[in-house]
């Protein structure tokens, strides 16, 4: 199990990395958006992009922190977007997400059989 774990956490790296990357490169090509002529709407989605791509990076050190920026992000997104599943590139930070969530709580699981409950978990 442990393989699979240490499998399915660098998928999840890998997917993030190439989904950033896919980010970045529009926001070089297009520029940094002026806040001020973007409306309500727009503004949310741009917020929540951002919360998105700081998750990915977060999650590289912090599983949990990372993922639950991920995941929330992306239901933000999709409360601001009217629609949960309407795009093809966006679900992917929720999948990411599902899958440094999954990663983590197994670490958990086998942390607390390994040493007991200790606080230190919540920051790995």
């Amino acid at each position: 199990m442990k393989l699979a774990v240490i499998i399915i956490r660098w998928v999840a790296r890998i997917l993030g990395i190439l989904l950033f990357l896919f980010f970045v490169g529009f926001a070089i090509g297009i520029g940094v958006p002026d806040l001020e002529l973007m409306s309500n709407q727009e503004v949310k989605l741009f917020v929540a992009n951002i919360i998105m791509l700081v998750g990915l990076i977060v999650a590289w050190k912090f599983e949990l922190l990372g993922s639950v920026m991920l995941i929330g992000g992306y239901i933000f997104f999709s409360v601001a977007n009217y629609s949960f599943w309407s795009e093809l590139i966006f679900p992917n930070f929720f999948f990411i997400g599902i899958l440094h969530l999954f990663c983590w709580i197994n670490d958990t699981i086998r942390q607390f059989k390994i040493s007991g409950f200790s606080a230190k978990v919540f920051l790995k």
